[in-house]
This record gives structure tokens, sequence and C-alpha cells, in this order.
């Protein structure tokens, strides 16, 4: 049987980069490239480059870059193994047959999603029609949702019984076991069957595709004891840790404004998508995932909040804040005056909830200013709850110029010294560094600033042996941090002189990154067609590595000198200023 690795390559072979991706945008020459205004982002100038010659793209604008497979699942917002079945239908080749195991699984899929159908077209229907419904349809009118909006979302009503829905279904030619399995009926422990939402209004839960994969059902009353919402199980077709409840309605959207509104309830989306707001999803009443975050890491790195302004929206804010930020997204927060949630605020004035959009200020921001809302820093034990509150955020910063510019702020408005700052961050770093091992599913920090350089200079030591001799002597390859690069200039600075770039870069195990490096400088010589501006360039971004590389050196200096003077280990303390004068005038010399 064929691997899988030689029919990717297959695939690869039989088909050319510019056709596939000129099936999905326009391509226009560009010397021995191609270039386009990027999809995945906003732009003026084209900076989507596309090689032919190394079968890879990359945007010089947003940094997103790869091959005909990574193309196709950001472009389509897939999977892999979609992305496969897409390109080889495109290429002809045959994939590896399905097992029967596999074949009877996706047929049983298809089956619980037809049941789903089945369920939300029978409770539309009696939302429309039905006299039972009379009570849901006045509900839906009061909260001001449209006819149109009603028959979008196919918004349904389970009545006060418990048997119409399975006799419905069972009529159709289902089994009480698949009906189960689809999560729409529930059974008791006596064994009878019943219907497993009643009284409730219906909502279809759809997966990327379309497909209704399950439902989430509210009820009318406000009774305490009842819970407002009641969600479909977990089912072979439903995983909530993936599904995004409005996504399929605002991928187009979301894709088009490189944005995303993340508010906490469904009808908070469906009212925002009523009153002009498409690029709205929901994370349902809890935190996103990390697979849910991935989906939306595909269509934009734009995310703005607008959870509710109660204890539990403004946690559910925090925690999914962390692990958006792991993820590198750059995430705003959408301030909500004078109503309790997204829903309220459009009821009063559409406008006042595009204007909270449009000033929705960066994450820190907003929680510097709320902390200094809600505790007085004259007091020293709020001091201490303010920088409770606001350093575990500045610590998740990658960036030094960022960790230095919101210390240096919280400690003026604290009105206390920077090393003071520095200190605190200093212990509770060393405490994580020697806490039990995280979570394998937490994603590292990423550094795009650093990464960037970085990138950019292994692209010119591959490019021409001139600028590799250079970087290697002004810098040592432990002053990289990233692990790809690392590994791709030890091999390089090994290698037999007389071996082409070409030939190194196909030896590599995985030469992905070290084509888009090269080929980001080879398309920068191209467009600057001057080669003493291009070397000009390369020196400026020589100094720009230099003088990140000390900055993150000085502001670890500056936690230690804190740690010491702490200890009162003048020796220590001694050395460490000695450190960072020689760091300071390193960076006044670059």
């Amino acid at each position: 049987m064929r691997s899988s690795n030689s029919t990717i390559s297959e695939i690869k072979d039989r088909l050319n980069i510019v056709d596939v991706l000129s099936s999905y945008i326009q391509l226009k020459k560009s010397g021995t490239n191609f270039k386009a205004p990027c999809p995945f982002h906003h732009e003026k100038t084209a900076s989507f480059m596309v090689s032919p010659s190394k079968q890879i793209w990359h945007c010089f604008g947003c940094g997103e870059g790869g091959d005909i497979f990574g193309f196709v699942m950001k472009y389509e917002n897939i999977e892999f193994a979609e992305a496969l079945k897409t390109l080889a239908e495109k290429a002809g080749v045959e994939l590896p047959k399905y097992t029967a195991e596999n074949v009877a699984e996706n047929k049983y899929q298809t089956t619980l999603l037809k049941i789903n159908e089945w369920t939300a077209k029978y409770y539309s229907q009696i939302l429309e029609k039905s006299s039972l419904a009379k009570e849901a349809r006045e509900y839906l009118n009061k909260r001001g949702l449209s006819l149109e909006t009603i028959n979008d979302w196919q918004i349904g009503f389970a009545p006060n019984e418990f048997h119409l829905l399975e006799e419905f279904l069972l009529k159709k030619g289902y089994s009480h076991k698949e009906l189960q399995d689809a999560g729409v009926v529930s059974k008791s422990s006596r064994g009878d069957y019943f219907d497993r939402f009643f009284n409730r209004i219906t909502f279809p839960i759809k997966n990327y595709s379309g497909d209704v994969v399950g439902f989430t059902a509210r009820t009318m009353g406000s009774d305490p004891k009842i819970a407002k919402y009641i969600n479909t199980a977990e089912t072979a077709v439903y995983n909530k840790s993936r599904i995004i409840f409005g996504l399929y309605q605002a991928k187009q959207q979301i894709r088009k404004e490189d944005c995303s509104i993340i508010v906490e309830g469904n009808m908070d989306v469906i009212t925002c998508h009523q009153a002009g707001f498409k690029n709205v999803v929901a994370s349902s009443g809890t935190a996103f995932t990390y697979e849910q975050l991935q989906t939306l890491s595909r269509l934009t790195k734009n995310l703005k909040f607008s959870f509710d302004t109660d204890a539990a929206g403004l946690s559910a804010t925090r925690r999914t804040l962390d692990l958006a930020l792991q993820q590198g997204f750059n995430v705003y927060i959408v301030k909500i005056s004078g109503a309790k949630d997204p829903d309220e605020l459009i009821k009063k004035d559409p406008k006042l909830f595009a204007q909270a959009i449009e000033e929705a200020p960066l994450y820190l921001d907003y929680y510097f200013e709320k902390a200094f809302i809600n505790y007085d820093p004259s007091s020293v034990s709020e001091k201490k709850r303010i920088a409770a509150e606001l350093l575990p955020l500045i610590r998740q910063l990658s960036d030094p110029l960022e960790t230095e510019h919101y210390t240096r702020m919280l400690a003026q408005r604290l009105n206390v010294a920077e090393k003071t700052i520095y200190e605190i961050l200093a212990k509770t770093k060393m405490s994580k560094a020697t806490s039990p091992a995280q979570s394998k599913t937490e994603v590292p920090l990423l550094k795009p600033k650093t990464y960037q350089l970085e990138q950019r200079l292994l692209g010119h030591c591959l490019f021409a042996p001139e600028y590799a001799q250079e970087t290697l002597s002004a810098v040592k390859i432990d002053d990289f941090k990233d692990g790809g690069i690392k590994e791709i200039l030890t091999i390089y600075s090994q290698k037999d002189p007389g071996q082409s770039t070409e030939d190194f870069i196909a030896s590599l195990k995985d030469p992905e990154l070290a084509k888009i490096a090269v080929f980001m400088i080879e398309s920068e010589y191209h467009q600057l067609d001057n080669p003493a501006v291009f070397k000009q360039e390369f020196r400026k971004l020589l100094r720009d590595f230099v003088a990140n590389n000390t900055k993150i050196a000085m502001n670890s200096v500056i936690a230690e000198m804190a740690l010491a003077e702490q200890k009162k280990d003048k020796q220590k303390l001694k050395e460490l200023n000695q450190r960072f004068l020689e760091l300071s005038k390193d960076l006044n010399r670059i």
C-alpha cells in the first residue's frame, strides 16, 4: 500500500502551485515569481508572493506562508485530511482506500447528521405553524427577532410533550438507538425513551460546513431552579470543544473584516447578525478551547471580546484571553457601557455597539484602566491587588519593548520604583519555573518580532555565503531563540562549502522553514533591484537583531538585580551592575 508521505509527494509533483492558487486568487507575474494582494489580511500593496521554482508562497505583510496544502487549509479553513482529499482530486491521485470500519463509521455519522437535520426542520415547523408555539413566538418577538432572522437561523420550538419528536423520527425509519446517539432523545433508568428537549426554544448548532450537529435549547421562563440552556451532549458528530456557535454564518465576514467579535451567548450572536454585525460568534457561555481558537486563527488573528460585564463573563474573558495570547492573537476588549451585554446595548442603539467595537482598547490597556478604577492606588493593600491583577498579563508579553512599556506604566501609576515591579516579576517567574510541568496541550508563547528577525537573518545566510559569514561572525548561533532556525544554522555552519543552497535545503529533514526564509530574501532582492541598498538593509537587520537580544538580556539583568538587592547580595549586585553597564554600552554602539 502506498504510504501517506508518497501520496503527498505525488500530489505535489502533479500540481503546480501557481495553478492551484490561481483557482482561488488572481496572481500577477513579478519577475520569476507571482504576486497578489494577500487573501488573509487587508492590504493596499500586494505583498503575497508565490515561487513556482520552490513551490511555496509567503506574505510579507502578515507573515503567513507554506505549500499548497497550507494554503488550501487556511483559505478553506479545513483540516489537513480535507485539504488532502481536495488536492488529490485536482491531481487525479487516488487516496488509500478506507477500511470497512471507516466506511461504516462515516455512514453512521451521515445518519446522525440526517436525524439532526430532520429535528431542526421539525421544530422549525412547529414554531412557525403550531398553536403549541404561541408563547414561543411572542417571546422571540419581544426579544426583537424578525421572521427573516428566525428562518435564517432555523430557530424552532420543542413543545411541552415527551414523545412528539421521537414518534416523528421513528416514522422516518430511524431506530431508538440512532435517535439517542444523535442526542435528540434520552433514555430513562426504566428504559423508556423521551424527547431530550421540551418546552424550550431550539437553536441548531452547525459545524463549519453547515451541517446541524446539535442543539442548544433555551427556556422562556426565569425560574432559577431550571437551567436556562440545555445543550446536546457529546456525540459522534458533535464535539463541543471544537464547534463555535455562529461560525458557519460568520466565517466569510470574519475573513473580509480580518476580525472576529466574540460574545458570550447564542442570542447575542443572533441579535448582532440581525443588526448587521455579521462577524460575531459565541463561546456559548464558556471560555474558548485551544481547538476553537485554532479554527478561528485560520480566518483572522484579531479578536475583540465582548462578554457580559458580570463576574462570570469577566472570568470567561480572562481564561480565553490567556489562551488566545499564547496562540499569537491580537486581543481587544469591547467595553459595554450602560448595558449588561451586546444584545441589550443593540436594543438601545446599534450605533453604540458599533462605536464600542471601533474604540475597543488592547486587552492590557483595558485591564489597566479597570484595575485602577476598582482599587485605590494610594492604599498599600490595594496596590498589591492592582499588581496581582496586572503582573500576570505583563508576564505573558513576548516583546521586551512592550514589557518595558507596561512595567514602567505600572510603576508610575503605583508610584513605586520600576525595580520593584521587576523584582516581583522575577519572583513569579522563578516560582513558575519550579512548578510542576504544565499541560501538554498548552501552547508556548509566540515571539513575533524576535522570530521575524531570526527568519529574515536565516534567509540572508542561505541567500549568499557573504551574508552567512558576516552574520555568524557578528552573532552566535546560540543567540537565536527559535529551535528550528538554530538547528538549520548549526547544520549550515558545518556544511561542505561546495554544496549549493538548493542541495543543502533539500538535505534538511524539514526544508519548509528554510525554503520560505530564502524565498523572502530573494523576493526582497528582486524588488529592491539595487545590491547596495539590499546590503544596507541586511546590515540594519543585523543591528536590529543584536539590539533586540541586548534589550532582552537587559530586562533579564534588571530582574536579577531586584532579587540580589532583596537578598542583600552585594557581590552579586556589583556583578550585575557591571553586566548591565556593559550591555548599555553595547546597545549604544549598535
